[in-house]
């Protein structure tokens, strides 16, 4: 499965290290609001940024 993290600090970190023993592929790690050519490929986006980014990034994921 090709996965985005979306906030890519201590736990977007531990959450790529059990993803890539699983067998899966991080294809984006991301510290910044997500958009269309970020998401190409993408099956899965896990967001882990903080609480006032969060919203915004929920809502652009949504919409790509």
């Amino acid at each position: 499965m090709n996965i985005a993290i979306i906030g890519y600090g201590k736990m977007g970190k531990a959450i790529e290290e059990i993803l890539l023993e699983r067998g899966h592929n991080v294809i984006a790690k991301l510290n910044h609001k997500p958009e269309a050519d970020d998401l190409q490929n993408v099956d899965v986006a896990i967001e882990f940024s903080n609480p006032q980014a969060a919203f915004e990034n929920i809502k652009s994921l949504l919409e790509n």
